[in-house]
Formats: C-alpha cells, structure tokens, sequence
C-alpha cells in the first residue's frame, strides 16, 4: 500500500508502527558508525582525530539534504492528509531533482576547498592526509547519501516507514561487513584505512539508493511522467519549509565546526576523545532521533486532515517518551563511560575526555529530544520559522558564547558544560514555544 493513513487508530499505535521501522533504520546505521570508529581506533589517535575533524562537514551536507527532505515530507504529508495524491506525487518527483542538482554542485565545492577548510578547523598538516583519503571518497558519493535521505523522507510522509527502516537496516549490515575488509585488508584486499571505511559507505549507499529509487518509483509515490511540469512551483513549496529547516539543520554542523576549532586548541587527542563521545552518544539517543523523524509525517497528515487534537496527543506522548528515556540512558553512560571510550581508543587522554563528556552531557538529553520535537512539529505544520530561530538561539545566543566563556575559564571540560547547559534551557523554551502557539489556538487541546 503506497499510502498509510495516520489520521486514524489510537495515536500511541499509530506513532509506534511508524517509529519502530525508523528505529530499526536508524539504530543499525548509528551502531555501525561506533562500531566503524571502532575500527579505526585501531589505527591509531591520529585516524581518529582525522575522522572527528571531518564530522562537522559531513553534517553540513547532511543538514542540506535533510532540509530539503523536511521541506518534502512537511507539503507532501499535508497534501497525503487533504486527500491530494496527485500533487503529494508531482511533490515526491521534484523534490528528487532539487537534492540531486543541488548537492551534486556542492560536493564539487567540498572537494575542491578541502585543504583550506580543514586547517582552518585547526587540522595539523600531518592530519590532512588523512582527512584526505577519506573525503576523496566521501565527496563523489554525497549524492547518494542525499538521494537515500530524500527518497526516505517521501516515504514517511506517505505514512509508509517499513521499506526505509529495512533498507537503511540492511544497508549498514553491508557497511559493517565491508568496513573491516576494506580498512584493514582482509581476504586479500588491500589495507586501505580511512579510505577504506570511505568506500565501504559509499558501495553500501549505492545499493541502498538504488532499492529505495526503485521502490518510491514502482510504488506510486513519483511520477513518471512530465516529471519537469511544475517544476518551480514544487520547488518554492518545498523550499518554503526547507530553505528555514536548512538553516535550523546548518546551524549545527557550523557549531560544531566551532566547538571543533576549539578543541583543537588542547590538542588532537582531545579532538580524538570528543569523536570518540559523540558517537557513543549517537547510541543512546538514537531512538529519539527516530522519534523525531517520525512525529513530522504525522503530525502534518492530522494537521492535514484538521485533526488538532490527535497532533495535541501525539506531542504529549513524544514529549514524555524524550524524557524518560533520556534519563534512563544516560546511567550506563555516565557509570560505564571510561570503558565504552576505552574499547574505541585506549589512549589515557582520549579515555579521559570522552569519560567527562559522557558524565555531563547526557543528563540533558531528554529535553535535547523534547526540542527536537517541537522543531519537527513546528515544520510539519508549515511554519519553520520557531524552529530556526530556537536554532540560533540555541547555539549562537547560548551555547557558542557559554562555550567559550567557560573554555577561558576550565578548558575543554567547561564547553561540554556549555552543551548540557544550551539542551536543557532550549529544550524547556521549545515545549513552552509550541504550547503557547499551537495549543493557544486550541484551547480543547491543553498541553500536558
């Protein structure tokens, strides 16, 4: 069925069966990520150091294609929820086209200013080969990884997540299976490292893209015909929602471009021990990125279909999932921390550092995940406006100057306080954002 109808049925049943694939989806690609640092932990602090430096430039290309598919999912759900097929699938097609175009210029731009970027991040020359052999891969593949994202994103808002969740499954088990053969040479291949966690990424998104293409084609979700008429118009509706969720999405990569400048400032190992904690935490709040991922499709199909009052309860139940699974994940983190740093890189300096981190930072990540709610509903309604700006304010009015106020003052240790401190105040300014303005108008529908 190319459609799932979310406007109906019990909310919790209705979030669940469309989060559950999305976990699955999105769970498997998180772990392999630790798993893959893992690996190149065995190469040494400096790999891992390369790897962390080049963290905030793939999140910018991500944020770009995330935005436009944001932008896609917000039109395309809504048109799903009016009834509106017909332009739900003319939606789907253009919104293709835009990310292809787009990001098939931008990875030529990446390419080609890679050494300049880099040592402005504060990569030492001895780094930037490494960082090297791993963007010479990564960047000729962006299109892909944008296609995969954008494909995905149209099937949600179709209210069907058990296809992406799959492929995205299956798709990071081939990653993993390749990653160990292409970086350390396994079976006669040769050792390529870096390079070799580059292109094992890059084999497995070719064969991801190409089964989500197939399907979101043969399904009915895109057209195949007169696929350029309306072309602008598609795209002003698209970009509408997804040049603001652009910016809310860019605004963290060029953070953490930031954060990683002054990091680099105490040394590669503490770039190394700040990689290494990112991506253990990529574990523990990987459900509420599935959650987030989820909540946009249905809210815009019950905003749709003027049904405010599922779209009130669905919050509640997102909001309250965020916090009680934040603090439940963040104990093994905060007793367990040293040890799961230590499987990645046993160097005393990196195992301290990502030690302090992951006993700060995670206490904050339930309202980390309440705003990132709230900015998901606020663009599946149509208006991405607050999202951008509780962005900005996020990291350019609190975090940024905290960070580097407390730097000053305790050194790194004060700019993981800054990032504990900026989740949990905006977390809290996003829920009472989005009371205020949804519920206001809604006054049935009081927040809980």
């Amino acid at each position: 069925m190319a459609h799932t109808d979310l406007t109906q049925g019990p909310v919790p049943i209705s979030l669940f069966r469309l989060t559950a694939p999305m976990i699955v989806g999105i769970s498997s690609n998180i772990l392999v990520s630790v798993l893959e640092i893992g690996f190149i932990g065995q190469l040494g602090t400096q790999s891992v150091a390369a790897i962390t430096f080049t963290f905030p430039v793939v999140m910018i290309l991500s944020s770009i294609s995330l935005g436009i598919g944001i932008g896609a999912s917000s039109v395309i759900a809504r048109g799903v929820g009016a009834g509106d097929k017909t332009q739900a699938k003319r939606l789907g097609t253009h919104s293709m086209l835009l990310v292809l175009g787009s990001m098939s210029v931008l990875s030529f731009v990446g390419w080609a200013t890679i050494d300049p970027v880099f040592m402005a991040l504060g990569a030492s020359p001895e780094i930037l080969p490494l960082i090297h052999s791993y963007l010479d891969i990564y960047y000729p593949c962006v299109v892909l990884f944008a296609a995969t994202m954008v494909s995905s994103n149209v099937m949600r808002a179709n209210g069907n997540a058990n296809i992406p969740g799959i492929v995205m499954t299956l798709g990071a088990l081939f990653n993993l299976i390749l990653d160990p053969i292409l970086i350390f040479g396994w079976f006669g291949f040769p050792r390529w490292e870096l390079a070799g966690a580059a292109a094992a990424n890059a084999i497995s998104r070719v064969a991801t893209t190409g089964v989500l293409l197939y399907y979101i084609t043969h399904s009915g979700l895109v057209a195949r015909h007169n696929i350029t008429e309306r072309f602008f118009e598609s795209c002003r509706a698209i970009l509408q929602v997804g040049l603001p969720a652009m910016a809310t999405q860019l605004i963290g990569p060029v953070s953490a471009a930031v954060i990683t400048r002054l990091l680099a400032s105490h040394g590669e190992t503490v770039v190394a021990g700040f990689g290494v904690a990112t991506r253990i935490e990529s574990v523990a709040v990987m459900l509420l990125f599935a959650l987030s991922a989820s909540i946009g499709p249905f809210v815009g199909q019950n905003w749709g279909a003027g049904k405010p009052e599922r779209v009130r309860q669905g919050l509640r139940v997102t909001y309250l999932f965020c916090l009680l699974w934040g603090f439940l994940a963040a104990i093994p983190l905060v007793f367990f921390g040293a040890t799961f740093a230590s499987w990645v890189d046993s160097d005393p300096a990196v195992v301290a550092t990502a030690t302090f981190y992951l006993a700060v930072v995670p206490w904050s990540h339930g309202l980390w995940g309440v705003l990132m709610m709230s900015s998901a509903s606020f663009n599946a309604l149509g208006k991405p406006i607050p999202s951008t700006i509780l962005s900005f304010a996020r990291m350019f009015i609190l975090y940024l100057p905290l960070a580097m106020l407390l730097n000053s003052f305790f050194g790194h240790p004060g700019i993981f306080v800054a990032t504990a401190a900026a989740n949990c105040i905006m977390g809290a300014l996003g829920y009472l954002w989005f009371k205020t303005t949804f519920f206001a108008k809604h006054p049935q529908s009081t927040a809980t």
